[in-house]
């Protein structure tokens, strides 16, 4: 070993074990600023990691497993038909401010969620209710003939357009939290996407945490609920989120104590740490892509988006990751998701890229124009966003620019349809192929590649109904999209962190999901 693995590992081993921890302060690394701490808004990991901790939905995801476990709601019953669910809320459940948590909160949070003038995300979800969609289309002008109702202060029914088996595990999400709708209103407007209730001085929540302190580009404190009614399972009394921080800085600070977890790992450090013993890692529902925008050309041809998915070398990206092979993916949904049969649907071909490219008008990249590949600046994604440049440059003779900007500016550049083609990926919010699937419905918020197939949507309204035949019309849709390439599948995603030895109550799981609540340092 030479001198400086020795020094990473002695310094390791003292932030692992021999610092005690003052106050029993958690610091993770947050890696980017979140955009927003508004549930129904929230646009990924990022946020929901903190979000999780200031408010409570009606199940909890088991830290180890993932299986959804009782939250506010204490039990539910479900119809014969499996359509409606009925909720039974705790009695001991309340709001920072004193406030009862009732059953309208929920009913309030996906009236929120459902308008047009807020923008959520996470629309599509909603869409799962009664009559949701005809809400949101202006087709139906209540509200109160969605099927969201509370029935009792302490009793919430849910009524779903068509049974789904793994609902509980959906309600896990986010976008399901409750919220309080005085504390909003007394903000600003309750639709109102711009209304600042999220402040330390406005926020009211009724999760594990209380929001302390929030200090843009640096650091988010969250301080125990000692009225939340699980409170004794909380041990940890403050957790830092650390934001704006390379890997590298990550690294250092995990080194110096100055971290317990980190949300990134150096690529080139990897292989290092994994001999080690000190890098839990697991296989993720996650993968990463690169959007088309279909709307702009040269992508609104197939051939193009054919031909430039062709060309990119996923075994030499793997290798600039230093994550191991066998996660190139040459698809979208990913391994292990479950009862799905994951497929590979094309390879590397230089020679069909040159074909299809020269098919569409470019022979050997002439009179291509001038695109921009954009990405949120990470030291990671510089690494790959150049390696598919010169991919490009030496097997097509297309020559594109790169653009990295602030994650803030990312999201809105991306939401706005303003980019040639630009860095994605998901991340599995359930573990069923559709979660990645209904990401390319037309009418999915989240498409940003604006692409539309009337015979993939169809196919995919078609699986909600089947049971015996789901897994193969699944099959079948992703085919549709694999021929049409309105992405480019990339790889599918492990997570890398560093995580402290003193650390419990922490699992590596392929959701990447780790509920505050069950952390805890060692005795």
């Amino acid at each position: 070993m030479n001198f400086l693995k020795t020094f990473f590992l002695i310094f390791v081993v003292l932030s692992s074990g021999c610092f005690q921890r003052e106050g029993h302060i958690l610091r993770i690394g947050n890696a980017v600023e979140p955009v927003t701490l508004d549930p129904q808004l929230a646009p990924s990991l990022t946020e929901a990691k903190i979000i999780s901790g200031l408010f409570e939905g009606l199940f909890v995801a088991d830290s180890r497993t993932l299986r959804p476990i009782p939250g506010m709601a204490k039990s539910y019953t479900l119809s014969p038909d499996d359509r409606i669910y009925t909720f039974f809320l705790r009695d001991d459940t309340f709001w920072s401010n004193g406030d009862p948590v009732v059953a309208q909160n929920f009913v309030d949070a996906i009236e929120r969620g459902l308008s047009k003038s807020i923008g959520s995300p996470w629309t599509n979800f909603y869409f799962m209710l009664k009559n949701a969609q005809s809400y949101y289309k202006g087709e139906i002008s209540s509200f109160s003939l969605v099927g969201a109702e509370a029935l009792s202060p302490k009793i919430l029914q849910l009524t779903l357009e068509r049974p789904i088996s793994f609902f509980p595990s959906l309600l896990t999400h986010w976008a399901w939290l409750p919220i309080n709708r005085k504390a909003i209103d007394q903000s600003g407007g309750f639709f109102d996407r711009a209304n600042r209730w999220t402040q330390v001085k406005n926020i009211v929540t009724n999760g594990p945490y209380l929001l302390e302190s929030h200090k843009i580009g640096d650091k988010i404190v969250l301080q125990k609920n000692k009225y939340y009614w699980d409170a004794d399972r909380v041990k940890i009394d403050r957790v830092h989120f650390i934001s704006d921080v390379s890997p590298t800085v990550e690294e250092n600070m995990f080194i110096t104590d100055q971290l317990d977890i980190t949300e990134n790992v150096p690529a080139d450090k990897i292989p290092f740490y994994r001999t080690q013993g000190i890098l839990p890692t697991a296989v993720s529902l996650g993968t990463s892509f690169y959007w088309f925008n279909c709307k702009k050309k040269p992508f609104d041809s197939v051939k193009v988006r054919k031909a430039l998915s062709l060309a990119v070398d996923r075994e030499a990206i793997g290798k600039l990751r230093n994550r191991g092979t066998g996660l190139e993916a040459y698809a979208l949904v990913p391994p292990g998701t479950m009862n799905y049969d994951c497929s590979e649907y094309f390879k590397y071909d230089i020679n069909q890229a040159q074909e299809l490219l020269a098919e569409a008008g470019y022979p050997y990249g002439e009179g291509f124009p001038e695109v921009t590949i954009l990405y949120n600046v990470s030291d990671n994604l510089k690494v790959i966003s150049e390696a598919i440049q010169e991919m490009w440059r030496k097997n097509l003779n297309i020559h594109v620019k790169l653009q990295s900007v602030e994650w803030g500016v990312f999201l809105v550049e991306r939401r706005q349809h303003q980019f040639d083609i630009c860095r994605g990926g998901w991340v599995g919010d359930y573990n069923d192929a559709t979660t990645f699937l209904n990401l390319l419905h037309s009418k999915n918020d989240n498409n940003h590649a604006q692409w539309n197939n009337e015979i993939y949507d169809r196919i995919l309204a078609q699986a909600e109904e089947e049971k015996g035949s789901r897994p193969q019309m699944l099959a079948d849709a992703e085919m549709v999209t694999m021929n049409e390439m309105p992405i480019i599948p990339l790889y599918f995603d492990s997570m890398c962190h560093l995580v402290s030895s003193r650390i419990e109550g922490w699992y590596p799981n392929i959701l990447d999901w780790h509920p505050l609540k069950f952390i805890r340092f060692k005795k």
